[in-house]
Formats: C-alpha cells, sequence, structure tokens
C-alpha cells in the first residue's frame, strides 16, 4: 500500500493572516479557523508529500524531534480529513454541516 500524501481541495477559499489561515467550504458553507502550526501544515498538504516527510520538514525547520512532530501532523491531516478539506484520494470522513471549527 503507497503512503498517503494529503492534498488540499482545490475549490476552498483561503486566507492567511498573521500565520493563521481561515479556510471557507462554498459547498457547506463552513468556515474553520487555523491556528499557527495548523495553517503550516495544512500549507504542506499539496499532495506532493507523505506525513513523514511533511513532519521531516517541520522537524528541520524548527529543529525538532520527527517523531514528535509526526504524531502531530497525523493528528491534524486526521482533523482536516474529518473537516473535509482535503481531497477524496486523500481519505474522507463525516462532517456537521454549518459549523465553525479551530484547529
Amino acid at each position: 500500500m503507497a503512503a498517503v500524501k494529503p492534498r488540499v481541495r482545490d475549490d476552498l477559499t483561503v486566507v492567511e493572516l498573521d500565520g493563521e489561515a481561515v479556510i471557507y467550504d462554498e459547498q457547506t458553507a463552513d468556515l474553520h479557523h487555523l491556528n499557527p502550526t495548523a495553517t503550516i501544515v495544512f500549507g504542506l498538504c499539496d499532495g506532493t508529500a507523505t506525513m513523514a516527510e511533511i513532519a521531516t520538514d517541520i522537524s528541520e525547520a524548527f529543529r525538532v524531534p520527527a517523531t514528535e512532530v509526526e504524531a502531530q501532523v497525523r493528528g491534524l491531516v486526521r482533523q482536516f480529513r474529518k473537516a473535509k478539506l482535503l481531497s477524496p484520494s486523500a481519505g474522507s470522513a463525516g462532517h456537521v454541516a454549518g459549523r465553525s471549527e479551530h484547529m
């Protein structure tokens, strides 16, 4: 089984300000607010890297052990999937419409 390379949906409207992101999903009218850490991971979910590769990039940039970062990356990607912010090829889960979330 090939490693999953998470990719953000192309149809989302994303606005970044002061290291945080606000994401609007026009299909569901959901609005999501990402903290700075989630914004970094979200930005790296471009379909070119696995979660382990994303964790390695972040760990090198912030000088934090990759094993610690990978657990956090996997948790955030699970939240992105649950909120249906990733393309279907990256997996999907249930969703509650109209909910605003902070990650």
